[in-house]
């Protein structure tokens, strides 16, 4: 549709290059105020068995002393942002330094995530059978984080979450993946482009994975290879008291990505009226239904239908 949000454009900068010319694997870790996860997420990235060509860290002008952190390791590249633009935008941000640079891969992940070992090395055994491949996500108790990995149906626009029985297979084929360890062609970046920057933090690692499925590009999860993430806590979580943001760009986000990618105007339509109900009646039923979060969900609403993406302005904190 052309009046969804445009995507961004390819980097001019970056040459075209033969299919997966470039040597060795750039790590992508997005960073904001979690010195202590970073540290932690780092060494495991320097301990690779399979060494990594170099780790981008892209800071998103952190207040917590994160620069004092970094490892003085020549492989290591600090990066720090402005202004806090969100983790998409700093996604969108390394990828386009990895672009400049003579890399095959590029490996994308938050900074509480703790890759084993050998999770580069398991991936890279299944170079080729596909054009993203994603290690398991376990949470700190050591289960499946089952909700990182997902089929999505472009009709009915439904996801849903692989049973813990698909991790029991050496590869399998998957629609959904988040930014938490997929490992990426650079080659396959130069085709499609870059993750969309102005997502701020919800939904921009559905939209890369689905414009590789609408691109016919594959995606295979590889059990194998596992990285424990510091942010997936066993079981349900309770609910949190209401976050504009959050409750803003997840309608927004998650509408405008139906919008692009939905085949059934029927299905899209339904998927509008279940945002609006969930939305309204999840803040109704939770007593936090106010004049002001009533308008932010209408805003949300009608962001997406107008297909605007940005960063919006929620004013200080």
């Amino acid at each position: 549709m052309s009046d969804v949000f445009p995507l961004p454009p390819y980097p001019a900068q970056a040459p075209a290059r033969r299919p997966l010319e470039g040597v060795g694997t750039a790590a992508v870790v997005v960073t904001y105020n979690r010195k202590a996860l970073l540290v932690k997420c780092l060494r495991s990235l320097l301990n690779q068995t399979a060494p990594l060509a170099r780790i981008y860290v892209i800071d998103n002008a952190s207040t917590d002393g994160t620069p004092e952190v970094i490892p003085a390791d020549e492989r290591v590249t600090y990066l720090r942002l402005d202004r806090n633009l969100g983790g998409a935008y700093g996604f969108a941000y390394g990828v386009r330094k990895v672009l400049e640079g003579d890399f095959r891969h590029v490996w994308l992940m938050d900074d509480d995530c703790f890759a084993e070992d050998d999770a580069h090395e398991q991936l890279l055994k299944w170079e080729g059978t596909a054009e993203a491949l994603c290690t398991a996500v376990l949470a700190r108790d050591g289960t499946y984080d089952l909700g990182h990995r997902r089929s999505f149906n472009m009709i009915t626009l439904a996801d849903t979450a692989l049973g813990p029985e698909i991790y029991a297979q050496a590869c399998t084929p998957i629609d959904m993946f988040t930014f938490v360890g997929v490992l990426i062609p650079l080659e396959v970046v130069r085709q499609v482009g870059v993750p969309v920057d102005n997502f701020f933090f919800m939904g921009d690692d559905t939209e890369y994975a689905l414009r590789l499925k609408s691109h016919g590009l594959r995606t295979h999860l590889i059990p194998a290879s596992r990285i424990w993430h510091h942010g997936s806590v066993p079981g349900h979580a309770p609910r949190g008291k209401f976050e504009p943001k959050r409750h803003y760009y997840n309608i927004r986000n998650s509408l405008l990505i139906r919008r692009r990618y939905a085949t059934s105007p029927l299905w899209l339509a339904l998927s509008f009226a279940a945002y609006a109900l969930r939305g309204y009646g999840g803040l109704a039923r939770h007593g936090e239904l106010t004049w002001r979060s009533a308008a932010l969900t209408t805003e949300a609403l009608r962001d997406a239908l107008l297909g605007r993406a940005y960063v919006k302005d929620f004013g200080p904190g």
